[in-house]
């Protein structure tokens, strides 16, 4: 049988588990547990390892390219890496995919997976079972037997078996996100299914398809594809080609309208994860009910989830809580209103916060860049000083305008974008400020990332402490 090529898309801002999501460092790449877990990303990988298998294919945004390939150093795992200049939903994604492989091997089965659930059982040989109905040419997509009556999932409606197919069975139809009463109903005819998010189709199934509902789009990709260029390891997809894609998921671009489209029952253990409450369900908690991660002391506390990144924190009495401790931000709810984080990060979109993109990361420090007899006669000039920054990898920094006049980038390959333009900048490259707005640099590499900074000073500056700042 021939091996089957996990696509994982790394997609989405993550807003419902902010604070510790943004969209810098969104919440598949995040750790699903205590500091020594794996992230939700990796845990996709890892689950699709077996002999089966074949190396992945991962599609991710740019800014996103040095966390990726990072995550993936780390487990020793090889990969396809394709990304995108901008987010277009998940049907182009899975389309790029899909083109890039073609010229690879014209024969690929693609299993489309999410980056981003928990997922606890037998995948390897139910997903197997499946590919005699990707090589004939249909579209399975992958339900899980419902729990309750979740109003936040779409549903898959069975239609009766396939003559040809022992496994994959036909869709009667889709159901996105019903009302409760609706989804009750559903789950009581004992027919419907949650939409895992997990798909399985050759590669030139997804292309023959998508074509006869959206040619424009297909051809959009193609040319993104071609005119891509491989970048350390990656292949950077042409912005120009790709962003007149129509944005639109696969689902409603071809699963719901293709005749190919068929399902099959997965028995495990599925969560999306999708709030705070969900991150609690899928931990292990103690004989107390509390889910404790980092520096935390609980007393008299119960049913609560505590999550310390940067300091300690302590709790008393509380029941049915979230606490979530950032190095910048801090949010406490009541285990029942988590859903509605997605208000909060909505409130702060309007007051522009940073919080929302990225975490707040250190100004660039000021370093000595003569012998040090003459070093103080720079530090304390009116007109200019010379300072360096390193940037985390997945990080962010900000410039902004009059900040400094130019960065130079000693080491790594930086994204930066300003109010109407971006550009990717590798060693040896400069970023320049721009009068209109900030400038956000990103680190794309699998390292951190080194500047240098000639930074205009006003005629009362004061240096501030010498020496090399980590961002993040």
């Amino acid at each position: 049988m021939a091996q089957i090529t996990p696509l994982i898309i790394c997609g989405g801002n993550g807003t419902r588990l902010w604070p510790v999501s943004r969209r810098h460092s969104p919440k598949q790449f995040q750790r699903i547990g205590g500091p020594d877990s794996l992230t939700f990303f990796q845990s996709a990988v890892q689950r699709h390892r077996a002999a089966v298998f074949a190396d992945p294919v991962i599609v991710t945004g740019r800014i996103h390219q040095g966390t990726v390939q990072k995550q993936l150093q780390d487990l020793q795992v090889k990969a396809n890496v394709i990304c995108e200049p901008m987010g277009r939903n998940t049907g182009p994604a899975v389309l790029a995919a899909a083109e890039y492989m073609l010229k690879k091997d014209p024969d690929t089965i693609f299993v489309v997976v999410p980056a981003d659930h928990v997922i606890e059982g037998e995948l390897a040989q139910p997903i197997a079972s499946c590919v005699g109905a990707a090589d004939a040419g249909y579209i399975v997509t992958f339900g899980i037997t419902p729990r309750y009556a979740e109003e936040g999932f779409g549903y898959i409606v069975d239609g009766g078996p396939l003559p040809d197919q022992a496994v994959a069975r036909r869709v009667q139809r889709f159901v996105e996100k019903p009302k409760s009463d609706i989804a009750q109903s559903l789950i009581e005819k004992g027919t419907a299914y949650w939409a895992s998010g997990i798909s399985m189709f050759r590669a030139s199934t997804i292309k023959s398809e998508y074509a006869s509902f959206d040619s424009e789009t297909v051809t959009h990709v193609e040319q993104a594809v071609a005119n891509g260029r491989m970048e350390k390891g990656a292949l950077c997809l042409a912005s120009d080609s790709f962003m007149q894609a129509n944005a639109q998921p696969t689902e409603s671009a071809v699963f719901e309208r293709s005749e190919r489209t068929t399902h099959a029952p997965l028995d495990v253990n599925w969560d999306d994860v999708g709030s705070w409450k969900a991150m609690y369900g899928v931990q292990h908690p103690d004989a107390d009910g509390n889910v404790l991660h980092g520096d935390v002391v609980a007393l008299d506390a119960r049913n609560t989830m505590v999550r310390a990144d940067s300091r300690l924190v302590s709790v008393i009495g509380l029941e049915d809580v979230i606490v979530v401790d950032t190095e910048d931000a801090l949010l406490v709810a009541r285990m029942d209103k988590t859903q509605n984080v997605k208000t909060i990060v909505d409130e702060l979109k309007k007051t522009k916060r940073v919080e929302i993109e990225r975490y707040q990361e250190a100004k660039p420090a000021m370093v000595p860049m003569v012998p040090q007899d003459v070093a103080s006669e720079l530090a304390q000039s009116s007109n200019y000083h010379v300072g360096a920054a390193e940037i985390a990898v997945g990080r962010a920094m900000t410039l902004e305008a009059g900040d400094a006049r130019q960065a130079l980038v000693v080491k790594g390959r930086l994204h930066a974008s300003g109010p109407e333009w971006q550009k990717t900048v590798g060693e040896g490259g400069r970023i320049y400020t721009d009068p209109k707005g900030p400038i956000t640099i990103t680190n794309l590499s699998d390292e951190p990332a080194e500047l240098l900074f000639v930074t205009l000073s006003s005629p009362d500056f004061q240096p501030k402490s010498l020496g090399k700042v980590a961002n993040g």
